[in-house]
């Protein structure tokens, strides 16, 4: 299976969504509900990487009416939830081995 998302790198943070990778997110979470996105944060010491996905309808509300740009704040959902979830239906297996490549 092949999940459609994003990648996301915090090099030197912990392991969280910023507002950029919230709004870089949404495009993809907009044409496919099940898109994921992949935060990877090496230096996080209590863990590297993090699967996330924005709330429904909530989440998506908030960042489809959000016109702001660069790193800003975000309101609560109104449905009191946040704004995005840790994905509990995926995860990444240690065991599976694969290579990343640059075609740029």
């Amino acid at each position: 299976m092949i999940l459609m998302g994003n990648v996301q790198t915090h090099p030197s943070q912990s392991c969280f969504m910023s507002s950029i990778d919230l709004h870089t997110h949404y495009s993809y979470q907009i044409m496919l509900p099940e898109a994921i996105a992949i935060v990877m944060a090496p230096k996080d010491g209590s863990r590297t990487h993090g699967i996330f996905r924005l709330t429904t309808p909530g989440g998506m509300s908030v960042i489809r009416q959000c016109q702001q740009r660069g790193f800003h704040p975000h309101e609560q959902p109104p449905d009191g939830r946040p704004i995005y979830d840790h994905c509990t239906d995926v995860y990444m297996n240690p065991n599976l081995k694969f290579d990343v490549i640059d075609l740029r």
